[in-house]
């Protein structure tokens, strides 16, 4: 017969401890933090240095491709060109340029603000050119509202190729030919549209005056025509924008030069559109 166990004496398995031996043990939580704390400070600084030596590699490669890569970037010469495609195309769809002895009169341009603002203006007053079916008169730029400058189109953009370019869409000409000047009773009507006019209030609200005058000038001419049009008039817009509005070859040579000495300079940097404030 077995031995009852003692009541007074607590019974433990074989080979169990005793509860003094079992606290021993269990780590202590000072001990556990700082286990943790260094594994994760070495983990962070292992990790540093991998993110930091694969960055030194790339950045080696990019400046050696930087040194070897003397050639201007073309983007659609890259090994990535076949993923994108030219949105100025004009479509076959598109109404062709009214030649100017059938057109619906001059329309004469005058634009507004710095040169960014005017840009933005001869861009729609092309588009606004092909609305009304109208001769273009090369536009007047602006001398009087921030930088009274008294440069002409001519000084800045390249005339010649401005009105070849955009040929099949707007008949564009440098002035108004003398004996249309004579013919009219009175000089060309002037007004202003209001600001992101829809093509629609150019042909019910200028056309008819145009056509009685058969010559109007558009004044403050910056932001007049609205943004949201057909995607035709847009590419037409990208057309003038991207491609008619070329910069005269001394002003291109100026601008090759800047950019080759920054990057003697430097490798990368920043161009600023600096521009007056308040003036939006």
């Amino acid at each position: 017969m077995g031995r009852k166990p003692d009541p007074a004496k607590p019974h433990y398995g074989g080979g169990s401890a005793s509860p003094k031996t079992a606290r021993r043990a269990q780590p202590s939580p000072v001990f556990l933090g700082t286990a943790l704390f260094v594994l994760g400070f070495v983990s962070l600084f292992t990790g540093h240095i991998v993110t930091d030596a694969d960055w030194s590699r790339i950045r080696s490669r990019w400046r050696s491709n930087q040194v070897r890569n003397t050639e201007p970037i073309d983007i659609w010469k890259s090994r990535y060109s076949n993923l994108y495609y030219g949105c100025s195309g004009r479509s076959p769809k598109l109404r062709s340029a009214v030649p100017e002895n059938s057109s619906t009169g001059y329309l004469l341009i005058a634009t507004s603000g710095g040169l960014n603002q005017q840009r933005i203006g001869i861009t729609d007053a092309v588009v606004v050119a092909w609305i009304l079916n109208a001769t273009l008169v090369v536009p007047e730029l602006d001398h009087h509202s921030f930088w009274k400058d008294d440069s002409e189109f001519s000084d800045i953009f390249d005339t010649d190729w401005f009105i070849s370019y955009l040929s099949k869409d707007v008949t564009v000409v440098k002035r108004i030919p003398y004996e249309v000047m004579i013919s009219m009773d009175k000089l060309p009507w002037t007004m202003r549209t209001p600001r992101k006019s829809m093509p629609e209030f150019y042909i019910d609200e200028v056309l008819p005056i145009l056509m009685r005058r058969r010559a109007l000038q558009l004044t403050k001419f910056d932001y007049r025509l609205a943004n949201d049009l057909d995607e035709e008039l847009q590419k037409l817009r990208c057309r003038v924008n991207f491609h008619a509005l070329r910069f005269k070859k001394p002003i291109q040579t100026l601008g090759k030069k800047l950019v080759r000495r920054l990057r003697v300079m430097s490798s990368r940097y920043v161009a600023i559109h600096l521009r007056k404030k308040g003036t939006g």
